[in-house]
């Protein structure tokens, strides 16, 4: 939930969404599992004191992933960290994402300004600011943070189904100057 550049522990205190990702290289499907925000859990560098799992984050990327295996008794290989203004910058060198909006609603913008993007109900084409406000907005939502984990994963799919299309396509070199120091991974190049 940086709301600056970098993605140091102390630069983002909480983690605003945790999502696993399971990938089967033989069958080539893909599950995403988001994790509640306020999911109550023992934190594994704090001794297992119990807490809320997005506060795992302030301790740094380990601790998160320490904490999820042992919630979910699943090893995880690689992680990928990004901050708001990653998703602003993909979602516009993708030209936008198609994406089916369930509500009308009010978000702040990436910068904290209240009430500053509104979006309708309905399909249609969303930049990156857009993009950015149906994926953290929760307030008003039936479900809150369970209802927000789902526009999340609208949002990944939409982002995937861009860049599947070749409409999307961006080079390596493209790709990384535009998430620049708002994303993280330990996933190879070469991979």
């Amino acid at each position: 939930d940086s709301e600056k550049d970098g993605l140091d522990a102390n630069q983002s205190f909480n983690g605003d969404t945790l999502m696993m990702i399971t990938f089967n290289p033989k069958t080539l499907n893909a599950t995403m599992f988001s994790i509640p925000r306020d999911t109550y859990v023992p934190i594994a560098c704090r001794n297992g004191a119990q807490n809320k799992i997005n506060s795992s984050a302030a301790s740094g990327t380990k601790c998160v992933i320490n904490t999820i295996e042992n919630l979910t008794d699943i090893d995880i290989d690689y992680y990928v960290k990004v901050n708001f203004f990653a998703v602003i910058d993909l979602v516009d060198a993708l030209g936008g994402i198609e994406v089916d909006v369930p509500f009308t609603f009010y978000e702040q913008d990436a910068y904290g300004n209240k009430n500053s993007i509104y979006i309708e109900e309905g399909r249609q084409t969303l930049n990156g600011a857009e993009a950015l406000a149906l994926s953290r907005h929760r307030k008003t939502l039936p479900n809150g943070d369970i209802d927000r984990g789902l526009n999340q994963q609208l949002v990944i799919q939409a982002i995937l189904k861009k860049v599947a299309s070749g409409s999307g396509v961006l080079n390596v070199d493209k790709l990384l100057k535009v998430v620049g120091d708002n994303i993280q991974t330990n996933i190879p190049t070469s991979q």
